[in-house]
């Protein structure tokens, strides 16, 4: 079964009468680490960094690896991603996205570098065998999240009560993806984290195929903070449903807040 790019998305500022500023979902150094499951079966990993650009204090690296177990004949992934993404306003607005797929020693490329002042995405990919697959121009007049930056989109848009379909380019074209938040304090738990943690909850619809085959509905939990971090997600794959759950983390005075 083959797979490709992840997701989850998100907004602005207002929640249970405190006023968070958006960019404080972004902490540089930040370190997150997932184990993915499919029932009881530990299926795979991905760990998610960012990194401040020096110099400009609204612009982040973000950086994303995702891996399969090697022990399941069924799964094969190993990608890498970059996003660099300027928190502008309200706006999570991408600059530039990379996506590296490892297989058999060798590796393929898509990039996406966001022109906003000339309305469009320049797209290129480079196969496995080092040659030229895609080298395109998609016309857009919005702002659209690419398949890293819109974890981080939706880490702000769980700060209010909202749905929104949200304009993403996944792969080599445009997609969209509906997300749903509710911030009513909802009970959690992790396996790695002793106390039951207070939660904000999301949920949609993904209208496209993303890393681990997630197509179609998807759910989630982030700490109920400014920091919104992804506590817990269910993905509906090709396989069935998979569960990605937070293992460790460095966020510097960040633990996951108790219910």
């Amino acid at each position: 079964m083959k797979y490709k790019s992840l997701i989850f998305s998100v907004q602005l500022v207002l929640f249970t009468g405190w006023t968070f500023s958006q960019i404080s979902v972004f902490q540089d150094g930040e370190e997150l680490f997932y184990e993915v499951y499919y029932s009881f079966v530990n299926i795979g990993w991905s760990k998610f960094y960012t990194e401040r650009v020096t110099g400009k204090s609204n612009f982040f690296k973000t950086y994303a690896k995702l891996k399969s177990n090697e022990s399941i004949p069924f799964v094969d992934v190993n990608y890498e991603f970059i996003s660099e993404i300027e928190v502008s306003g309200n706006q999570i607005k991408p600059h530039r996205f990379i996506s590296y797929e490892f297989k058999d020693k060798k590796k393929s490329t898509l990039e996406c570098i966001f022109k906003y002042d000339s309305g469009y995405v320049k797209v290129s990919k480079t196969g496995f065998d080092g040659k030229e697959e895609i080298n395109k121009i998609i016309y857009v007049n919005k702002i659209y999240q690419d398949g890293l930056s819109i974890l981080y989109y939706a880490r702000f848009f769980s700060l209010n009560d909202a749905s929104e379909y949200i304009p993403v380019l996944m792969h080599d074209d445009t997609a969209r993806m509906l997300i749903k938040a509710d911030t009513k304090k909802r009970r959690v738990s992790i396996n790695d984290y002793k106390n039951d943690i207070s939660s904000v909850f999301i949920e949609g619809f993904a209208y496209f195929t993303a890393v681990y085959g997630l197509t179609g509905e998807f759910s989630g939990w982030f700490s109920n903070d400014e920091a919104r971090v992804p506590l817990k997600a269910k993905l509906e794959v090709k396989i069935g449903t998979v569960t990605l759950e937070l293992k460790s983390w460095k966020r510097k005075n960040w633990n996951p807040p108790d219910y």
